[in-house]
């Protein structure tokens, strides 16, 4: 049976659906472009996403090293004698007459021998220093009155400051001499004539007490002979 002529309303129609489709094409398009934007370049070929820089790792940040110090300078870098009889010439031994170097019985205990000082605090910051050199002129028999001991102590910057505060505390009468610090004290009494004489130099004390002993130019020819190859 054949099919009637179509109507004019039918065809409107059929031309409505038509362009109504055609039109949500175009929104599914319009919208898979928008949301291929919106992604920050979804789409883009590998090959030119490899080629972009990539950000480097950060660095490790370097070792801190602290800055080199200089090594503290020993007590010992100086001169360093080992013996007493390193500190004096011949004319000074021959000048000390009858007394003898380290009598044996000065090394006794109690022996009643004189320090380096005749000031408590004094002979408390020589027994500080840990290493010292004790050279006593004396009556080889035994004490008399007469003798004269000088310690060599080797001493910190530290130990020597407190040396030279305490020496010009008690009154010495301190000077630079030699290349150091000289400080010096007299008296008399009935007894005799009893003195001191310090020196500091480059980290040693030269601290000597004498009690009507002691020649001319003693602590000189110390120095001299301490110092002889500086």
């Amino acid at each position: 049976m054949a099919a009637g002529p179509v109507s004019a309303s039918a065809m409107t129609r059929r031309r409505m659906w038509v362009l109504l489709g055609a039109v949500g094409s175009l929104l599914v398009i319009a919208l898979v472009v928008l949301l291929i934007v919106w992604r920050g370049g979804a789409g883009v070929p590998e090959t030119e996403a490899a080629s972009r820089p990539q950000p480097s790792s950060t660095p490790a940040p370097l070792a801190v090293t602290a800055s080199p110090q200089p090594p503290s300078k020993s007590v010992t870098d100086g001169p360093h004698p080992s013996q007493c009889e390193q500190l004096y010439s011949p004319a000074m031994v021959a000048a000390f007459g009858d007394l003898a170097l380290n009598p044996a019985w000065v090394a006794e205990e109690n022996s009643g021998a004189n320090r380096g000082s005749a000031d408590p605090e004094l002979v408390t910051l020589i027994d500080a220093a840990e290493e010292k050199l004790t050279c006593v002129w004396a009556n080889a028999g035994g004490a008399s009155g007469v003798g004269l001991t000088t310690e060599l102590v080797w001493v910190t910057p530290e130990q020597s400051a407190a040396v030279q505060s305490r020496l010009s505390a008690a009154g010495m009468n301190c000077y630079e001499e030699l290349a150091g610090m000289r400080c010096i004290v007299e008296g008399t009494d009935d007894g005799g004539v009893s003195g001191e004489s310090h020196f500091l130099r480059d980290g040693i004390w030269l601290a000597t007490y004498y009690f009507n002993a002691g020649p001319d130019g003693y602590t000189h020819d110390m120095i001299a002979n301490v110092w002889a190859d500086a």
